[in-house]
């Protein structure tokens, strides 16, 4: 098994029933972060390592539905469990096609909703307690370093340089939206935030450069993919302690 609590990215605006929930996850043995506003959603499951998300469906900013579909897009494997007072059976199958794991009604009975949790946690495959390592290539990111390798060197990004490629790394060999990158890292979209995006990308070129076989495409109104010798989907690895 892991060697690490699991860690619940939870999302619930009401200010009362989100801090019940942080304190109830963190006593059962959780790691729990708590977000309020659904468009901070993205850039907290980024920046952290989450192994499920409890996501409430009625929120500001990005409902729950909303935050489903890009999570499952994002993280095929991410167990995901939506809370909501809304009982309707339509509500319920649309959260499941949206890719929900399990759907938990309000008010809830606080021990049913852990057990629910622990078994969605033991539907997936175990972790792994090593630092994440993304390669394409021969390349190898740390994104907890923010460092890069090659055999022939190594150079440390920055923050945003390196959430950008943890991000087009990890979904190696497929196309990335603009608009999800943008709300992924900076929270929202536009056109002065895409307009940063494309400074990035620029400068990730540069870097990538480092291994000729490794190609960071433009997909000409749709957004970028990278692409390099035996990555499939970007693979990911983790470093023995």
């Amino acid at each position: 098994m892991d060697a690490r609590p699991p860690h619940v990215l939870i999302v619930e605006d009401d200010p009362s029933l989100g801090l019940l929930l942080h304190d109830l996850l963190r006593l059962d043995g959780f790691k729990a972060t708590l977000v309020r506003d659904g468009r901070e959603v993205l850039p907290t499951w980024h920046a952290g390592q989450f192994d499920l998300a409890l996501l409430d469906v009625m929120l500001p900013g990005r409902d729950g539905f909303e935050l489903t579909q890009d999570l499952r897009t994002l993280s095929p494997g991410l167990p995901i469990v939506l809370l909501t007072a809304r009982d309707r059976v339509e509500d319920r199958v649309h959260g499941l096609k949206c890719g929900a794991d399990d759907y938990v009604i309000k008010p809830f009975d606080n021990e049913e909703l852990l057990l629910r949790l622990r078994s969605v946690l033991k539907r997936q495959q175990p972790g792994n307690s090593g630092p994440l390592v993304l390669t394409v290539g021969q390349l190898a990111y740390h994104p907890e370093s923010y460092e890069i390798k090659w055999p022939e060197g190594e150079r440390r990004l920055t923050p945003k340089e390196g959430d950008v490629l943890k991000l087009l790394m990890q979904r190696a060999g497929r196309t990335t939206e603009r608009d999800l990158i943008c709300r992924l890292i900076w929270g929202e979209s536009g056109y002065f935030v895409g307009r940063s995006l494309d400074v990035y990308i620029t400068r990730l070129r540069k870097i990538l450069k480092a291994d000729p076989d490794v190609r960071l495409e433009t997909i000409h109104g749709v957004g970028f993919r990278l692409e390099g010798p035996s990555t499939g989907g970007g693979q990911s690895q983790n470093e023995p302690k």
